[in-house]
Order: C-alpha cells, then structure tokens, then sequence
C-alpha cells in the first residue's frame, strides 16, 4: 500500500467505496481522519461527489475542513487495482473571484423591487459563505499561525470570522499570527475599525499578531482611517519572509 504521510498536498488513499485507507499529515491536520472521504463531503452533494471521484480526474468539491465549513477544493482521482489517490488542492484565488461576482449580483438585486426578496436573501447567505472562507486559519508550527486575507478588508470579514479565529489561537497557545494582506483588495473605512478592534483583541489573548503582504495602497487606506502602522506593530514584507523569520519550532 503506498505511504501517503510525507505526501507533501493533502492526500487520501482510498477503496473503491471510498473508505480511507491512508492519508498524508497534511490532510490529517486538514480534515482530521474520517472513516471515509465522504465524511466530509456536504450531505447534498455526497452522490455528485461518488460520481465525479469514479468517473472524473479532475473536478473541484466544497469540503468541510477542522477550520471551515466550506472551502473549495480542486480534487485529483488516479484509480488502480481497485484503489484511488486522491489529491486535494485548495482554490483560494476562485474564492476571491467567486465573491466578487456575489458582489455585483447583490448591488444589482439591492435596486429590484420585493419580488426579488427570497432571492437577495438567498444572496445573502451564499455571501456569507464566502466570508467565512475568506480568511482560514493555516497552523505552521507549535508558535506560528497565518490568517490569509482574501477580498474586500470589510466589518462583515470580521463579525462572522472573528471569534471562531480568536478561540483557535487562544486554545492553540500560539506566540505568534501572521494576518497577511497578500488577497486584500479594496480596504473599507468599517473594515479598519473591525481589523483594529481584531488586532487588538489577538493581542490580549497573548498572541503577537504580524502584518505581512501590505502593499502602498493598503498603507495609505489604512493610515487614511486612523490605523496607526507604527514601530509597536510587527511588519514584514511578503508571507514567506514573515514565516522565515517568526517560525521558531
């Protein structure tokens, strides 16, 4: 059977039914370790899942992760001797393209009249699905956390995701997070007070929080809201840089 623990993608090996065989480290801190591949398939879609895994190589699933509900993943199926390998790569620039189409769909329905209501609702909560894939939290070491931002910098990215994010680095006893902008597009005025009041709070909870992927327009947008980005914050300049330098275990 092939050894899929240093697999260096998040990775299963699976029978014909799907039950899990073996999977790499990546995917236990991805999915922990369920019975099947299916556990963590959304129940509406586990029979389109079946089919795409047999019949398909390549095809994309949302799948329920230790750190979000819904994250979209494009899947890689390779079957022999009755067992596939299967592939999991996450797809976070559709994610950001995914929400900027909800975006204008929602503007333009904001201008229909009531007859369109359960629809812009229905909007509304696919919207807030995006957020909550808008910011994961990624564990690199014992110490060091990345929090990647995707989107619009507004108030909502924080309310849905805020405190699910605070309990997982309180409870993980990290020293350090790095939130990094590298995926931040448009900075909202609310969006600073909401990431001010963010940044403060990792701090009393003990963790040292890193800005990373900042580039001029951020800056400016920023200091613009009162955002003071002085020497009492950690500032580095790309993601790699910042893992480089605080991933201390």
């Amino acid at each position: 059977m092939v050894d899929f623990t240093h697999h260096p993608l998040p990775a299963f090996l699976v029978d014909h039914d799907l039950n899990i065989k073996g999977q790499s480290r990546l995917a236990t801190e991805l999915f922990s370790k369920p019975d099947s591949f299916l556990d963590f398939v959304d129940s509406g879609s586990k029979q389109k899942a079946l089919e795409l895994i047999k019949d398909q190589e390549e095809f994309e699933l949302v799948l329920n992760t230790v750190e979000s509900p819904y994250m979209l993943f494009k899947v890689f199926a390779r079957w022999h001797d009755g067992e596939g390998q299967l592939l999991c790569v996450r797809q976070d620039s559709q994610i950001m393209e995914l929400s900027s189409m909800l975006q204008m769909q929602r503007d333009r329905l904001a201008e229909t009249n009531f007859d369109l209501l359960d629809k812009k609702e229905e909007l509304e909560e696919a919207m807030s699905k995006i957020k909550r894939l808008s910011s994961p939290f990624l564990p690199i070491s014992s110490s060091l956390s990345v929090i990647p931002l995707f989107g619009s910098l507004d108030e909502e990215l924080f309310l849905i995701n805020e405190q699910q994010l605070l309990s997982t680095l309180q409870n993980g006893n990290y020293e350090y997070v790095i939130l990094d902008f590298n995926g931040i597009g448009e900075i909202e005025e609310r969006g600073v007070f909401a990431f001010q009041s963010f940044y403060r709070m990792i701090q009393l909870i003990g963790v040292s929080p890193i800005l990373s992927g900042l580039k001029p327009q951020h800056v400016f947008q920023l200091m613009e809201n009162d955002f003071n980005v002085d020497q009492t914050f950690h500032i580095t300049g790309s993601l790699k840089d910042a893992i480089s330098q605080y991933n201390l275990s």
